[in-house]
């Protein structure tokens, strides 16, 4: 009888002592998953004239805190939205804008560690967000920084009066564009292209130009500049720029 109960409970011990012999055995270690990049820094969203000019900073570190060393690009989301909507957020309906490589920089500018693309598919009336949001070389994405900004009415832009070139320096005078009563102007920016140069979205000014007229200096006699004007203005609290003026030549010349 007793060795009938034995044989009945033995695989039952069997069973005990192979789950208590396991207690202490832990499966494969997983790796550590790598820190996910932290999000751009400064986005901006500036509206010149017919378009929308987005720029941000590229970060230098993870979420985490740690250094960020295998960041590919970033993808640009955009949604447009109705400014009177109080929550815009609520039904993202963000498409994918595009797509900035920083191996194959096609579709950007890039200025030190500051990214600038531009935006001309737009519509007065609506607000548009743009959602940066960096990714790693292994296509993980990161946090994302986020804008949002209305489409106003394109403003004219100043007009050229009286442009001359000089010893090493152009002389140029223009005119205030005409403004909505409700608008103030702010300043100018000023836009200057050298021979061989591509279109650049920092103006010669560090800080908007607030007469109608400036003197540039330490040019290249003999070379061809081309220079645009932007007139800087606030409109229903946001600060905007205007249509560029007509492109203008001016060539420095010794003895003028």
């Amino acid at each position: 009888m007793k060795s009938t109960l034995l044989y009945r409970l033995l695989p039952l011990l069997t069973c005990l002592l192979l789950a208590l012999a396991g207690c202490g055995k832990k499966g494969p270690v997983k790796p550590l998953e790598k820190p996910l990049p932290a999000s751009p820094q400064k986005l901006t969203a500036v509206q010149q004239g017919k378009r929308f000019q987005v720029a941000w900073d590229i970060p230098k570190i993870n979420q985490d805190g740690s250094s960020l060393n295998d960041l590919q690009g970033f993808r640009v989301y955009k949604m447009r939205y109705n400014p009177a909507d109080d929550c815009p957020e609520c039904r993202d309906t963000s498409t994918l804008l595009l797509q900035v490589d920083l191996d194959f920089l096609k579709n950007a500018e890039r200025r030190g560690d500051r990214l600038t693309i531009w935006d001309n598919v737009l519509q007065t009336g609506f607000g548009y967000q743009y959602r940066v949001t960096p990714y790693t070389t292994k296509n993980r994405e990161g946090e994302p920084a986020i804008v949002r900004r209305p489409f106003l009415p394109t403003l004219a832009g100043p007009q050229w009066q009286e442009v001359s070139g000089h010893d090493r320096m152009a002389r140029l005078l223009w005119k205030a564009p005409e403004l909505p009563a409700a608008a103030e102007l702010v300043g100018y920016n000023l836009y200057r292209l050298a021979p061989g140069e591509e279109p650049t979205s920092l103006p010669v000014n560090s800080s908007p130009l607030t007469d109608t007229k400036h003197e540039d200096f330490g040019l290249q006699n003999d070379v061809t500049y081309s220079y645009s004007l932007r007139a800087i203005v606030r409109l229903n609290e946001t600060l905007v720029e205007s249509e560029a003026s007509q492109a203008i030549e001016v060539t420095p010349r010794v003895g003028r």
